[in-house]
Formats: structure tokens, C-alpha cells, sequence
């Protein structure tokens, strides 16, 4: 009998929300050099998608980090030699627990994100040979699953089997257990979860040539995937650029009419629009996947979000991380809190004598329902842990605020300075409380 895999945690529970909920993941824009979050990131940073650990006492990174990620990809491997010994099934050195660190999986990220980490499954023949699913072998039939279907389905809480054909068996395959079961013959065999290898030297060529405009699987011409009413003369294909609106213009307009039906006592200074590629293309492809899996078309809204005037290049790096930028409310879910009205929003911004950050962003709302305050994800339609609404409100008939848990769902579209029309008074008491409280 084989040795069952053993199972790596899957994807986080609703009572996971503790501020290092990522802790385990890698951070993909620091291997990239452009975390603008840097100290502040909840994210691992390392110059690798993959890192090797051993608890002795507090957590240590081995040396020859590339040699076991090689020896781990292979899946015929359930241990590797060498000093010190590690096995992979159990995740242990001599007494010792190990663990690998990776960036997500590439399942979760559009096709065209480099350096996330690819899941191969193999199931065990008859010999010592491990066959990937979905792909042909002389003596077997093809599954009827590939490697990104059972990615996909492990990464979902609630499912622990899926049934799948190959040749003329039809078969059952048990997360819980890594076992592939003939359901005619009731054989057992292994089935095992291994990364494709990718070097150092391997991830820094995919890197460079993913910098070069227009080259590998990245990102896609530019031309091809921006909004038309980009201005792309010198558009980067990595990181972002700010437009700034020409008054007479329709987008200023837009803006401008929607921010102006609550915040009358404001002046605007200007507005920029974000244009970031890569955000623009995640943005895209999350709408995509919210329409397949609901069937119709996914409810979208322009809504406010005040922010510190220090935020900008971060969020229009990044996105929105409420962990960073603050959620500006918790009644209603532990996530980003975007406001229907600017004047909402305009309470989470600085002191009014001063320069004031607001954004106009593109949410996905799709389909949304009231938020508590312990949520830390949509709450379930139907008490399954995979049919869940995908944002929070305060109010289901009359939202006045939105609560996004994902940032895929985000994308910041305008970045609007601005200052408060205050009077005489007002701006003596703004003026007197700001001396007071910077003598404390």
C-alpha cells in the first residue's frame, strides 16, 4: 500500500481573520521589487516563490532551499536524503516539523501572472510511476480531470471527492485521503499534490523577459486589454500611471457630478485617473469568473472610499488592503469599506484645513446581502461553504456602503484631491485644535 500524501492546508475558513492570515504566502509583488507596502506587508517577503523551513524553536530557513523545492517537485519522491532528512509526507526532519512557504496558487490568479505557484496532481500506476491527471498514457485512458480542475475543487472548503472517468473506470478521488478509488474494482492508489520546479535561475529569466513590452504570457499588448479611453502614450506594462482629467472633459465631468451631489462645500483640485494594466486585467478576469459561476451579469458600482493623502502610491500600486489601509467601519465585515455617497467617505480623510484623498472606484458587487461584524468573508446562500454572496451592506434595499473581501473585486479608477470650504470660525477652531494637539 502507498504512503496517503499528507494534506496541506486548504483554503481559509470564515474564522480565520487574524491580521497574519496570510503569513504562508509569499508575496508576488516583492519578487517583482515593486511591494509598495514593504514593512507594512502582511505578505512573506523572500527572494523565491518557494521557502523551506524547520521549527527548532523558532522557524529556520534551510540552506539548500533549491535542492529540496527540486527533490519535493518530483512525485515518485515521499522523502529526500542528505543532512539534514526530510520527509514530505509526514513534513518532518529527524523530530523536527518543516514547512514550505509558496506564493498562491496559479489557479487563483489570471493566466498571465508570473511566479504564483502551479499545482501538478499525479495519481500512482502500477509501477513506481507517477501520472499527472489529464494527461495521455500507453496503458491507461486520459482522466477526465486535469491538474487545474483538481486545484480548483481542493482549494474549495466544503468539497472532500470528486468523481472523474478514465479509460472505461469510472473513479472517486478523496481530498481527505489523497486516494484515487475504482469504484467497479474498489482498488486504492496514491495521489499526490507536487509544484512545477522552477530554479532561480529560471524565475529570473521569466522575470526579465516578462519586463520587456510586449514579450511572453505576462501581460498582453497593451493595446489589446486597456479601456479605450486610456491615455496610453508611455502606459507601463508593469506598475501604473496617474492622468490627470482636463476640466472640460466627460470623465472629469462624471466624476466631478458624482462627488459634487454630497460635498457642495468642497473644491476640487484635481483629479487623476489610475491606469494599471495588471490591476485592470485582474479586475477583468474576477468579472468573468463572478459571471460564469452566477450565470448573468455581474452588478457593478462607482463608489468613495477617503483615504490619508499618504495612500495613493500604495493603493494605486497594490490595490486596497484593509489590513494597511484601514476598513473605516467593522459593523458590518471585516474587509474594505466603500461608501455610495463621497460625503460618507469624506469622514475617514484628514483634518479639513488640510488637502484631502478620496477615491472613485469600480466594485464588483454582484450579489450582496447585510454584513455582521465578525464576518471575514460573504456570508453562505445556502449554508454550503462555496455558494456565497459576494459583498456585505448595511442596508439590502438602501446601501449606503459596501463591504469587499476581495480585492480582485476593486479597482481604484480616480484619485480625487480636494479641500473643504470652511468658515471664519470653523477654520479658527481647525487651526487652534491642530496647534493644540501637536504640543501633546
Amino acid at each position: 500500500a502507498s504512503v496517503k500524501e499528507k494534506r496541506s492546508p486548504r483554503r481559509k475558513t470564515s474564522s480565520d481573520c487574524k491580521s497574519d492570515v496570510d503569513s504562508e504566502n509569499i508575496c508576488l509583488f516583492f519578487l517583482r521589487k515593486h511591494c509598495s507596502y514593504k514593512d507594512q506587508c502582511k505578505l512573506v517577503h523572500f527572494k523565491l516563490p518557494y521557502r523551506w523551513q524547520i521549527y527548532e524553536g523558532t522557524w529556520k530557513d534551510f540552506t539548500n532551499m533549491e535542492e529540496i523545492e527540486k527533490d519535493f517537485c518530483d512525485p515518485s519522491n515521499k522523502a529526500r536524503g542528505g543532512s539534514p532528512p526530510i520527509n514530505f509526507i509526514t513534513m518532518t526532519s529527524n523530530s523536527c516539523k518543516v514547512r514550505r512557504l509558496s506564493t498562491v496558487s496559479s489557479v487563483t490568479k489570471p493566466e498571465h501572472y508570473i511566479l504564483t505557484t502551479e499545482w501538478l496532481w499525479y495519481w500512482q500506476g502500477d509501477s513506481i510511476k507517477w501520472i499527472e491527471f489529464g494527461k495521455q498514457e500507453e496503458l491507461y485512458g486520459v482522466a477526465s480531470v486535469t491538474s487545474a480542475d483538481l486545484e480548483n475543487l481542493y482549494l474549495t472548503q466544503s468539497i472532500e471527492t470528486v468523481e472523474f472517468r478514465a479509460g472505461k473506470y469510472n473513479y472517486k478521488l478523496d481530498f481527505k485521503g489523497m486516494l484515487q478509488i475504482n469504484l467497479l474494482l474498489g482498488t486504492c492508489r496514491g495521489v499526490r499534490r507536487r509544484p512545477r520546479f522552477i530554479s532561480e535561475q529560471q524565475m529570473t529569466r521569466e522575470m526579465y523577459s516578462k519586463e520587456q513590452p510586449g514579450q511572453g504570457k505576462d501581460y498582453p499588448p497593451v493595446g489589446k486589454t486597456a479601456p479605450t479611453h486610456w491615455d496610453l502614450k508611455n502606459q507601463p506594462d508593469i506598475g501604473y500611471k496617474l492622468v490627470q482629467l482636463q476640466v472640460p472633459s466627460e470623465d472629469y465631468k462624471q466624476v466631478e457630478s458624482l462627488f459634487q451631489k454630497t460635498m457642495s462645500n468642497s473644491t476640487i483640485r484635481k483629479i487623476e485617473r489610475v491606469q494599471n494594466l495588471p490591476l485592470w486585467q485582474v479586475y477583468q478576469w474576477q468579472k468573468e469568473q463572478m459571471k460564469k459561476k452566477s450565470g448573468k451579469e455581474v452588478a457593478e458600482q462607482l463608489l468613495f472610499h477617503g483615504s490619508k493623502s499618504s495612500l495613493p502610491t500604495v493603493v494605486c500600486q497594490q490595490n486596497f488592503d484593509w489590513r494597511i489601509c484601514g476598513m473605516h467601519g467593522n459593523g458590518f465585515g471585516k474587509g474594505n469599506y466603500f461608501a455610495t455617497n463621497a460625503s460618507y467617505a469624506d469622514g475617514n480623510s484628514p483634518s479639513p484645513l488640510s488637502s484631502r484623498t478620496m477615491y472613485l472606484v469600480k466594485i464588483l458587487v454582484g450579489e450582496f446581502t447585510k454584513g455582521k461584524e465578525a464576518d471575514c468573508r460573504p456570508p453562505s446562500k445556502d449554508n454550503t461553504l462555496t455558494n456565497l454572496y459576494d459583498s456585505c451592506t448595511d442596508n439590502v434595499a438602501d446601501p449606503s456602503l459596501f463591504v469587499i473581501f476581495d480585492k480582485h473585486q476593486i479597482y481604484p479608477e480616480y484619485v480625487i484631491e480636494y479641500v473643504k470650504k470652511v468658515g471664519f470660525f470653523q477654520w479658527i477652531f481647525e487651526k487652534m485644535s491642530g496647534q493644540s494637539a501637536a504640543t501633546k
